[in-house]
């Protein structure tokens, strides 16, 4: 089941680039797998995301220069996020809530804008 899982998410990621935490981590945790154990396990985005990273870079489609920005302000920010959650700043249950309506308006945008780019292909 696990490697199906991995399978759907990695199309994802390699298609449009969302996957590892959009996807698996509200299937792991609808699978009863705890939400700390989720997030640990869709951080896992190195060995995901690197054949379709190294594919896109033989094709000059891949900036070095935003990568390196984007990667140490998502260092900082996974540290920070890390820290809060496992030092107990946030509890758990903050967590669950506030996941929820990430996931809510994160997928009701999503749906606005593929609406729009379809109404803009159409016309």
């Amino acid at each position: 089941m696990y490697i199906f899982l991995g399978f759907i998410t990695g199309i994802s990621v390699g298609t449009v680039g969302i996957g590892a935490g959009s996807l698996l981590m509200p299937i792991l945790i609808m699978m009863g797998v705890p939400i700390k154990t989720s997030v640990a396990t869709a951080i896992q985005l190195i060995p995901q995301s690197f054949p379709g990273l190294w594919l896109y870079y033989k094709k000059g489609h891949f900036d070095m220069k935003i990568s390196f920005w984007i990667i140490i302000g998502s260092l900082l920010g996974t540290t920070f996020g890390v820290y809060i959650v496992n030092y107990h700043i946030i509890s758990e249950k903050y967590m669950y809530t506030h996941y929820d309506g990430y996931i809510y308006h994160f997928c009701w945008n999503e749906y606005i804008k593929i609406i729009h780019m379809k109404l803009a292909y159409i016309i």
